[in-house]
């Protein structure tokens, strides 16, 4: 008596990187403060600024590179450099990272939108903040 076996092979529907999009897509407009408490054992900070941010766009594309369209202000008496480590975003998994190395110069109370970039992640940015 012969048997016949038949194996099929079959794809898990994970997609091709070669065939992912660069293309990035509005995620989120968040306008208000989103208030998100995940434990920070390790203190990690932005360093402390006379930067608020007024609003971000956050963005994604199926790569999973992370940006954010921030509108920052500058609340100080003078002008301020702002520069990428006084501005950070907390991600899906509660950790905490700084956008790649970004220098803005602002004037006295000036607001300048700009697209940071925080580089490629698995879970999604939830909120951005600075701390003054």
């Amino acid at each position: 008596m012969a048997s016949l076996i038949s194996f099929s092979s079959f794809s898990a529907n994970k997609p091709d990187d070669n065939n992912l999009s660069d293309v990035f897509n509005v995620d989120r407009i968040v306008s208000d403060n989103v208030e998100l408490n995940f434990i920070n054992d390790g203190d990690i900070q932005p360093k402390i600024s006379d930067f608020i941010v007024v609003n971000y766009v956050l963005m994604s594309n199926e790569k999973g590179d992370r940006r954010a369209v921030v509108t920052l202000e500058n609340q100080s008496s003078g002008s301020r450099i702002f520069k990428s480590d006084q501005v950070m975003a907390l991600m899906g998994d509660g950790r905490r990272l700084s956008p790649h190395t970004y220098k803005q110069k602002f004037k006295r109370g000036e607001s300048i939108s700009m697209t940071l970039s925080f580089g490629n992640n698995k879970t999604p940015i939830l909120q951005i903040y600075t701390r003054q």
